[in-house]
């Protein structure tokens, strides 16, 4: 779902979907709250716990949907969030393992790039790195 480039992480079906709901839900719940409410306590305190569960639901959204990894014709592209970055696979210098995130270093050494382990498909990525000669220390 989602999937981009020759080799590349994707969404997973199950918690994008789960997430959806849940954020449709409490949109939906949220707005049938005030506009229906009275005004008393309880509807106010719920409408409100539900606004904060719509926010959440739309951030985990976004951020399950903008962690990417993809290579396409021997470049290797990481987004997550607001941060893009790219390096062709050939000016790689290393990549590095600690606390489910791969490091990108260029040939200079210097951090280009993260990739988190645990995202779907992410072996398929390594794998290609790996054939393609990147050193893993």
């Amino acid at each position: 779902m989602f999937r981009k480039g020759q080799v590349g992480t994707e969404v997973d079906k199950g918690p994008f979907f789960f997430t959806l709901t849940a954020l449709a839900a409490g949109l939906a719940t949220t707005v049938l709250l005030f506009a229906l409410g009275r005004g008393d306590g309880l509807a106010v305190f719920a409408g409100i716990m539900f606004s904060v569960m719509t926010l959440a639901a739309a951030a985990v959204l976004f951020a399950m949907v903008t962690d990417r990894v993809y290579i396409d014709d021997g470049v290797l592209y990481t987004s997550y969030l607001f941060k893009k970055s790219s390096i062709p696979v050939k000016d790689i210098g290393r990549i590095t393992f600690a606390d489910d995130l791969y490091t990108v270093f260029d040939k200079k050494n210097n951090k280009t790039a993260t990739m988190n382990a645990k995202l779907t498909h992410i072996g398929d990525v390594i794998h290609c790195l790996d054939e393609a000669g990147v050193d893993f220390t």
